[in-house]
């Protein structure tokens, strides 16, 4: 349940003009206000699961859009139920959009890709159908080199933008120049995997391997296994663990219970096992790619 200083989930990616908002819980359109994220650029919503505290905000996001004047289509995509959902919201309380909706429901593996992004979905053990989320960007070269697009006669200005881009360009004299001949090698690609609620699983290990930020949910403490499991949930030291196995850069816990108050004690019991471990906080913000790890900016 949301608590004064905690809302229900709700994760927006920022990219190259790009949101990305996995899960809308309740409260996500005045959240989202907050965060200053502008509501009609490129976007597209995830949800992990059909449970009440991840989806009761799509209806008044999608009002909200609406009002607001949005003309750009916008996709979502969920699991089974999804469409049903939003039909009947349609139905009963004139849920209409100014825009083209799109509603998809998913299964494993690649569902979207823009650029150089793409969101892989992997099923996770909850409580019925439940989704995680892997999102991958990967610059299609590595740095440009002006010197060697000088020597092959590249004239500054497009070419060099095109090629710095990933394109391959044609010369005067007819040459075709690739991106490989003017740029350095590509850097690693950069990723971010969103648990969802789930027990610990190997799709969630497998999905978290090397990424940059593991945004997992954390219900319980460790004295609490048994009701987790029971109810489909994960301990912190169970996110600690998976962290650590998979070698993660930062791992960012959320979806703990009201029980444990500003969630000192579940901070305590994953750091203790993978120490680049932060309790994710309402409009907190991380950056990824500027620097080698993650950095976590003040809200």
């Amino acid at each position: 349940m949301p608590t004064e200083g905690r809302n229900l989930p709700a994760f927006a990616a920022e990219f190259n003009g790009w949101v990305l908002l996995f899960d809308s819980g309740e409260d996500i359109q005045r959240q989202i206000g907050r965060a200053g994220i502008g509501l009609n650029k490129r976007m597209c919503v995830f949800i992990t699961h059909m449970h009440a505290d991840h989806i009761l905000g799509l209806p008044g996001l999608l009002l909200r859009l609406s009002l607001l004047g949005r003309i750009r289509p916008l996709r979502i995509f969920g699991p089974e139920g999804l469409i049903e959902y939003v039909k009947m919201n349609q139905e009963t309380i004139n849920l209409g959009t100014t825009f083209e909706a799109t509603v998809q429901t998913i299964k494993t593996g690649l569902i979207f890709s823009a650029e150089d992004l793409s969101v892989n979905a992997f099923e996770v053990d909850h409580r019925g159908t439940a989704f995680g989320y892997r999102m991958t960007y990967q610059r299609p070269t590595g740095k440009f080199l002006p010197e060697r697009a000088l020597n092959l006669g590249v004239p500054r200005g497009p070419l060099w933008k095109a090629l710095a881009s990933g394109d391959s360009v044609t010369l005067d004299d007819g040459r075709l120049v690739t991106p490989e001949e003017v740029t350095g090698p590509k850097p690693r690609p950069l990723t971010l995997v969103y648990s969802g609620d789930t027990r610990p699983c190997q799709a969630l290990r497998d999905a978290a391997a090397g990424s940059d930020l593991m945004i997992c949910e954390a219900m319980y403490t460790s004295d609490e296994a048994g009701i987790a499991h029971e109810r489909g949930h994960m301990t912190a030291e169970s996110a600690a663990q998976i962290a650590l196995e998979a070698d993660v850069r930062l791992l960012a816990l959320t979806h703990y219970s009201p029980r444990y108050g500003d969630g000192s004690v579940i901070l305590a019991e994953a750091s203790a096992i993978f120490p680049r471990t932060i309790l994710a906080r309402d409009l907190m913000r991380i950056e990824l790619g500027n620097t080698d790890e993650p950095v976590v900016l003040e809200h």
